[in-house]
């Protein structure tokens, strides 16, 4: 007898990708093309780098895992200069609004999750 929760639900799959491919055909319409290469190429360069960053630790001991946080923490402080320089760069470039929100947007949240996560550790450790 299977448990419940070993079974795949194949209905809940078909409608989140039946919603998904709306929102896609929706997003088709109302971005410029200019931008729908961007994203293609965005998420094209995402798909062939994150199965390089996942990784597995062989050995679980502690001097990996510091490693293994170290690399993510340098992975990080280049990622702001990074986007710094995008946002400096758009609007030398004279990029569209858009374009520009968006990449200021996505630095905020990065910033705001760094604070967040920052705050959480500070008080629970």
């Amino acid at each position: 007898m299977k448990h419940k929760e070993n079974r795949v639900n194949y209905k809940e799959i078909g409608i989140f990708i039946l919603v998904l491919l709306a929102i896609i055909f929706i997003l088709l319409r109302v971005i410029p093309t200019n931008f729908r290469y961007g994203i293609l190429i965005a998420v094209g360069i995402s798909m062939i780098v994150m199965p390089m960053t996942k990784k597995k630790i062989v050995d679980h001991d502690e001097r990996n895992y510091q490693i293994d946080l170290q690399s993510k923490a340098f992975a990080f402080n280049i990622l702001e200069m990074v986007f710094g320089l995008f946002l400096l760069s758009f609007s030398i470039m004279h990029v569209t609004f858009i374009a520009l929100v968006l990449t200021l947007t996505a630095y905020l949240i990065i910033k705001i999750v760094n604070l967040l996560a920052f705050s959480y550790y500070h008080k629970n450790n």
